[in-house]
């Protein structure tokens, strides 16, 4: 049975407008043309058209659902766990969202923020060991900085550490720096390269090492607020001779 525009416009309940508007982005186009060049439908696509828009408001992307309707049945199955998996983050930043909004007091000027990287970003880290201190790897900014230069390695200005490891005596971490993923770096028993998928993290402004109350302050924020993270704290410096990092909280990845 063919139907005009109006006709499957009552069928599907969409407006004719949209249905246009589908049959432009090529999501949805008409089973066949009449004489004078009007769209004509089917029946069949019907379902069709009611799946494509109910993804439209799940907030599936266009280019998206026109490569779920293009795929096989093993296409679609991907593609459905990919959609799943991005909807999970996005509910996970939702949350995050708003347990930070939760936390605010308007009374208070805070240094807790959101901050998202978008993008995948790469980095090159060193382990090092160094003795118990406020800033215990400050001396070793400048080695593994210097090392990536002397392998011709464009890197950030920024210098993230990691922790891994805290004795009485000792402690161990991994100190990184932000590179491009276009070089050649083999990983040693010292040196390793990652990539970190897009990250929510809350983030501390503003943090000294010397601070005797920092680690309280950590704790009581993550109490004020609810976050369950999701990963290792990151420090992260301006500058290998910056005096105050950002404690970078991972909450969604």
């Amino acid at each position: 049975m063919d139907l005009t525009i109006q006709e499957f416009s009552k069928r599907t309940g969409l407006p004719p407008s949209k249905l246009r508007f589908y049959d432009k982005k090529g999501l949805l186009q008409p089973f066949s043309r009449s004489e004078n060049g009007y769209r004509v439908y089917s029946i069949e696509q019907i379902h069709l058209a009611k799946m494509i828009d109910s993804l439209r408001k799940a907030d599936i992307a266009i280019q998206d659902i026109r490569h779920y309707t293009e795929a096989d049945e093993q296409g679609k199955r991907v593609i459905l766990d990919s959609w799943k998996k991005d909807l999970d983050k996005r509910m996970e930043s939702l949350l995050a969202a708003r347990k930070f909004v939760g936390g605010m007091k308007v009374e208070n000027t805070q240094t807790l923020m959101l901050s998202k990287w978008e993008k995948d970003k790469f980095f090159v880290w060193q382990r090092f060991e160094s003795e118990r201190s406020p800033y215990p790897f400050r001396e070793h900014f400048i080695k593994a900085k210097r090392l990536l230069e002397e392998q011709g390695i464009p890197c950030s200005e920024q210098v993230y550490l990691r922790n891994e490891k805290v004795t009485q005596e000792k402690i161990i971490g991994e100190i990184g720096f932000e590179v491009s993923n276009s070089f050649q770096l083999k990983d040693t028993e010292n040196i390793r390269f990652e990539k970190v998928p897009p990250t929510l993290f809350a983030v501390m402004q503003d943090c000294r090492a010397d601070d005797a109350f920092l680690c309280f302050s950590y704790i009581q924020v993550v109490i004020r607020y609810g976050f369950q993270p999701a990963g290792n704290k990151i420090e992260r410096y301006a500058s290998i001779e910056s005096d105050t990092f950002d404690y970078l909280i991972p909450l969604v990845n």
